[in-house]
């Protein structure tokens, strides 16, 4: 008889810290389930950070009226993302809640890196190939698309004076270069992407779009794929300065700047290598007081460039 009651002394002394567990662990739900019909629990400010390309007060009324007066208990991540969808430039959105009332978004957007032209479409793609956004004409543009360029070579002039004006430069700075002066379709394209979007909102380079493309999804071309990187590279001063960036159906890179240079670039391959050695090229030809015209970094050991340095 002892040993039966000194048995059961251990679970009686054990039943105490059970149900503590037990209490503990249903704690956060019913506070939760309390919460979420409770008053006191009213959202009266949403809060934005994280913007920069996306006006802030578009994303605060977009939020209020969504969620001002709602039960901060009951606003999830998933809700705010389709809240903000409408906003291409975001890509992610965060949710923190502020006790009593307070709901805290914290927004991701899309990097911008390039402009691409498809048919006679421009869009907008960030650095990792999402298609943002379309770069929609300025209200009364008419303008109509360069004829017989051809699906992703076919493009839309601003006017006819500003696709000659493009025509012109590229011709004289090919010619100053010593490159051959495009012609036919090639020279109608090249001066579309010189030219750019109407009434374009970002300083971006641009690139015909070898693929369809649609808003919303990630483009695998592999020549946009492959010119992502290389522009992602390039140091901020020359990256403003990039108008254009053509790719061959290879793969091959020229880059081309807004008052020169002409740069072959080849492959994408030894990216860094042949960043540094484009650097030190130009800072050569500023060191003398120089322009250059062309420069080959395409195999970056044996840097070619015009006009020759003495």
């Amino acid at each position: 008889m002892a040993k039966g009651g000194g048995a059961s002394r251990p679970r009686f002394r054990l039943l105490p810290t059970v149900l503590l567990t037990a209490a503990i662990l249903a704690l956060p739900t019913v506070v939760y389930g309390w919460g979420r019909s409770s008053s006191s629990f009213a959202i009266h400010k949403v809060e934005v950070s994280g913007t920069e390309l996306v006006p802030e007060r578009r994303v605060l009324r977009l939020l209020r009226r969504d969620y001002l007066g709602h039960n901060l208990f009951t606003v999830t991540t998933k809700d705010v993302r389709a809240s903000l969808a409408p906003l291409y430039y975001i890509s992610d959105a965060r949710v923190d809640r502020d006790f009593p009332g307070t709901l805290r978004v914290s927004v991701v957007e899309h990097r911008p890196a390039v402009y691409a032209l498809a048919g006679s479409r421009w869009y907008v793609i960030a650095d990792d190939g999402h298609v943002i956004c379309e770069e929609k004409r300025p209200k009364g543009d008419k303008t109509d698309a360069v004829a017989g360029a051809g699906s992703a070579e076919t493009a839309s002039a601003r006017s006819s004076g500003a696709a000659t004006e493009a025509t012109a430069t590229v011709s004289a700075a090919d010619a100053a270069a010593g490159l051959p002066v495009p012609t036919g379709k090639a020279a109608r394209l090249l001066a579309a992407l010189q030219a750019g979007p109407p009434g374009a909102t970002l300083r971006l380079p641009r690139l015909a779009a070898d693929d369809p493309v649609a808003v919303g999804t990630t483009l695998v071309a592999a020549g946009v794929r492959a010119a992502l990187p290389v522009v992602a590279s390039l140091p901020r001063a020359l990256r403003d300065r990039l108008a254009v960036v053509e790719v061959t159906p290879e793969g091959q890179l020229t880059l081309r700047f807004a008052g020169g240079p002409v740069v072959v670039w080849g492959g994408a391959e030894r990216t860094l290598a042949k960043t540094l050695a484009l650097g030190v090229v130009l800072d050569r030809y500023e060191a003398v007081s120089k322009g250059c015209d062309f420069v080959d970094v395409s195999i970056p050991d044996r840097v070619l460039a015009r006009p020759v340095l003495k």
